[in-house]
């Protein structure tokens, strides 16, 4: 009882102080002639407009876009003020003439925890220990050389076992083809991250007295995936770093030999420059790459391979050319453009006052560029959700932007090697097997949510090898 009574004590505290600052706010834009803000829906106090959230978050908030402005407006999620960007016009603004503004990433509780204190290259605010990060993983882990590099054992994971990869169990599994019992579980630690984090987990923005009580016992999910994901990060980190002393003969001041491994290149590195990049940022550098790297892959072949089982012609047409040259990844890019992987990006924050569209943008303000609703805009794409490939022929993209992987100083690094990874499995697929609806119905296109957008019902299909590629697969 002493406790209820002090949190409800504490949230009369934080209502007071939130609509004392609102006013405050409100007469500073007015004394200093500044444009208005973005407009907003009717709120409530202590949560403000997390009522509103639906799942799916990008559908709900491209429902509010088309309702209340439709390139920008604002929320409020909690005490946090946000902007909702929706239109190409007002992201290139905001991502291009103001992309130093807005190159800071929100401190999200649930980023303290699982990002160990916002120090993964997507939570980290931009200064100079994000570029330190962003240089090792552009130089050392995503550069072309490097890409090329590790191509083979994407090769391998393409081809292998004369069977079409499942996207996840491809990208979690052992040398062997089998799921493990470590990829199964570092499997479903993605996927409980990804359920956990980004914006559309209300947790984040609950006042800090409800947090406090844990409500939904989310800050317990936090912490127990924290300490397993610590554990096995530095299994692995232990693991290459033994290895390497015993391949060196002990010899730690022995320059190490050439390695084929993401932690073998950082330890390496870590070698010849231990204060540039220690054990912490590794663990960091694997957190971004293994789950950014493994969800979101498989959420585009997975899309890709729906969409293509729905549309025939687009099937066949792809295999012809696949058969005759090395075709245009015009495929991925229309799956990317309906079915973004991360429909609300990384979020951002503004790190200084500045104007978007018009409207005034406060210090402090969390961006979220709905990518999703730019993406299917009916006044920037033609028939926007129709699945049309060839939009994407010869470079082109009808003109318009699609940012996928965001763009900006914080667009993803690893824009490449994703895109070589999705290709050469969906081109396996295509190219390697006869494929089937499973009935007569067509496949089942809604979507799932979290951070990233997976499937809500997992795509099945009936395939069979092609008679003259079975040379290639056995």
């Amino acid at each position: 009882m002493d406790a209820l009574l002090i949190a409800l004590f504490l949230l009369l505290l934080i209502a007071l102080m939130e609509t004392a600052r609102v006013r405050r706010s409100g007469t500073q834009r007015r004394a200093g002639n500044v444009p208005p803000p973005p407009p907003e829906p009717a709120g409530l106090p202590l949560v403000g407009h997390l009522h509103l959230f639906r799942k799916p978050l990008h559908r709900t908030l491209a429902r509010l876009a088309a309702r209340h402005g439709g390139a920008v407006f604002g929320l409020r999620l909690g005490s946090r003020r946000v902007a909702v960007v929706s239109s190409a016009p007002a992201a290139e603004e905001c991502l291009g003439a103001h992309d130093v503004a807005f190159a800071d990433r929100p401190r999200l509780p649930s980023g303290r925890i699982l990002s160990y204190d916002w120090s993964t290259m997507g939570t980290a605010s931009y200064g100079p220990y994000w570029r330190n990060v962003r240089r090792v993983a552009v130089t050392e882990i995503l550069s072309a050389r490097r890409v090329q590099h590790f191509a083979d054992v994407h090769v391998r994971e393409a081809r292998r076992h004369g069977a079409p990869p499942s996207p996840r169990g491809a990208l979690c599994s052992d040398d062997d083809g089998k799921v493990s019992k470590e990829a199964r579980w570092f499997r479903e630690m993605v996927e409980e991250t990804m359920a956990l984090s980004g914006a559309s987990t209300v947790w984040d923005f609950l006042p800090a007295a409800l947090r406090w009580v844990d409500v939904g016992g989310v800050g317990r999910r936090l912490w127990r995936l924290r300490e397993s994901r610590t554990r096995f990060l530095q299994g692995l980190i232990n693991d290459e770093r033994k290895e390497m002393e015993q391949e060196q003969g002990g010899d730690r001041a022995q320059p190490a030999a050439r390695r084929r491994t993401m932690i073998g290149v950082l330890l390496s590195v870590q070698r010849q420059d231990p204060d540039a990049c220690p054990d912490q940022l590794i663990r960091s550098l694997c957190i971004s790459s293994l789950e950014a790297g493994t969800d979101t892959s498989a959420d585009t072949i997975e899309w890709a391979m729906s969409l293509l089982l729905n549309n025939p012609n687009v099937m066949r047409k792809a295999r012809d050319e696949i058969d005759a040259f090395i075709g245009q990844p015009c495929i991925i890019m229309e799956t990317l453009r309906l079915y973004p992987p991360a429909p609300l990006l990384v979020p951002h924050e503004a790190s200084t006052d500045c104007s978007i569209a018009g409207f005034h943008i406060t210090r402090g303000t969390m961006l979220l560029v709905n990518t999703f609703a730019i993406h299917r805009d009916p006044q920037v794409w033609n028939e926007p959700t129709s699945f049309i490939p060839e939009r994407f022929e010869n470079g082109r993209s009808e003109g318009k932007m699609a940012i996928p992987f965001g763009m900006g100083r914080c667009k993803c690094p690893a824009e490449n090697l994703g895109m070589q990874m999705v290709g050469l499995a969906l081109g396996t697929m295509i190219q390697c097997f006869e494929w089937e609806r499973v009935g007569e119905e067509l496949v089942d296109m809604t979507e799932g949510s979290g951070l990233t957008m997976p499937k809500e019902v997992p795509l099945q299909a009936f395939y069979q090898p092609r008679a003259s590629l079975m040379h290639l697969l056995y």
